[in-house]
């Protein structure tokens, strides 16, 4: 191990209140060298570093590979690593060479691997000297025990030592976080501290499977476009701002078709439309038509799900609709009955602050004891009667309350500032 990638470790131990493993020896952690732009030089065609094409995946990076629970990840990964032992392409995501593959999983027995082996093996059709050559570069690992620093430091790091595979799979990410999936920092120090001095030290690359958050209970996810699907990992955005690129298995309303799509880095893989000539994002990947056999296939263009109609933008009138006519309504309550409607939270303050500004709808506050103003919302604009209570409950009298929204005097008043609340006389 270099004298850089030792101190990486003992300092993150030293910091996390970790005792250092007897390997560990305490020295000064040196800066990193600084390099010429200019003097940096393009990767030939056939970059040993390279490890899916396109320099989609290169040694030292990381692949986030995210889907939601019990839609058949596991399987996928199994077929990736076989395929990629092969040099076979895998739903376009295609190595150059054959790569070497250790899977350190924490959900499946030897049983389940042994029948998703079997099964990918059958759909690949693959001869006995195929599956004989995929076997020996595939190396599968089961523990459910350790987390965190003991993961890396009393497992990763011997496995890598013995094994130097190409590519290190963990699956899932949260059986081997032993933090808040949410935490930046539990995330950051798991995958920057930990992981990535391994990843240069014994030059692979990484693939971490990891689960969708549940199913929201707002539509928001219905307006995500392009990269904010690199996002739909459970927890810290620090899961995709690690990855060097995201693929997502998605659910598009079938029970045996799926939607795999490539949310960071994309364009690297070259996917093209049905016209041949616009890049593609996302394909369809579908499970075995067999009973039993566990393969993940291409879809035939019959069975493709019917396509969603786009979704019509949200207008001011959608929300204007939930605003009764004759009298007013708390701002949250009109929040809360436009997002039941379908209009995604981070859109409704936007139309609100637009129907307020044309004069569709006005907007006051009504003070309430040790806690948050009451904003209340009203296509009528504010009764003098409401200013003067507003007033009132402020305990003075503000001249400011005895006007509307549009800051006409609401009251008969020669002098607002010094006048008791209850000596306002409205205007007629």
């Amino acid at each position: 191990m270099s004298d850089r990638k030792t101190n990486a470790l003992d300092r993150f131990a030293k910091e996390n209140g970790i005792a250092p493993l007897p390997s560990l020896a305490p020295l000064p952690l040196p800066p990193p060298e600084a390099r010429l732009l200019g003097e940096l030089v393009l990767p030939s065609e056939d970059d040993p570093n390279e490890l899916l094409k396109h320099r989609f995946l290169c040694r030292g990076g990381g692949l986030l590979l995210v889907g939601p629970t019990g839609i058949g990840k596991s399987a996928l990964v199994i077929q990736f690593m076989i395929s990629w032992a092969l040099a076979r392409d895998a739903f376009g995501l295609k190595p150059p060479r054959p790569l070497k593959s250790l899977l350190v999983q924490a959900e499946n027995d030897d049983g389940d691997l042994a029948e998703m082996r079997d099964g990918v093996m059958r759909g690949l059709v693959l001869t006995p000297e195929q599956r004989d050559r995929a076997g020996k570069l595939v190396l599968v690992v089961r523990e459910d025990e350790r987390t965190g620093f003991a993961f890396v430091q009393g497992l990763l790091r011997p496995l890598l030592e013995k094994h130097r595979p190409d590519v290190l799979w963990i699956d899932p990410a949260l059986a081997y976080l032993g933090g808040e999936a949410s935490s930046q920092k539990d995330v950051g120090a798991f995958l920057r501290n930990l992981l990535n001095p391994l990843l240069r030290e014994f030059n692979c690359g990484c693939v971490i499977v990891h689960h969708t958050n549940k199913p929201a209970a707002g539509r928001e996810k219905a307006d995500w476009q392009a990269g904010d699907f690199a996002y739909l990992g459970s927890g810290s955005i620090e899961w995709a701002g690690w990855a060097r690129c995201v693929v997502a298995l998605r659910s598009v309303g079938s029970h045996s078709v799926f939607e795999l799509r490539s949310c960071k880095r994309g364009s690297r893989l070259g996917w093209k439309e049905a016209d041949g000539s616009s890049p593609a994002y996302a394909k369809l990947i579908a499970h075995s038509k067999e009973a039993g056999r566990i393969f993940w296939r291409e879809p035939g263009p019959d069975e493709a799900p019917e396509q969603r109609s786009s979704k019509r933008l949200p207008l001011k009138a959608d929300v204007l609709a939930h605003v009764p006519i004759d009298k007013p309504i708390a701002k949250a309550a009109l929040r809360s009955k436009a997002n039941a409607a379908g209009i995604a939270l981070n859109r409704i303050n936007g139309l609100i602050a637009e129907l307020v500004a044309e004069g569709s709808l006005h907007e006051w506050r009504v003070p309430r004891p040790r806690t948050n103003a009451l904003r209340m919302l009203s296509r009528l604009p504010p009764s003098p009667e409401q200013l003067i209570a507003e007033a009132s409950a402020n305990g003075k009298s503000d001249p400011d309350s005895h006007r509307d929204s549009n800051g006409q005097k609401t009251c008969a008043c020669q002098s607002c500032p010094s006048a008791p609340a209850q000596t306002h006389t409205p205007l007629s």
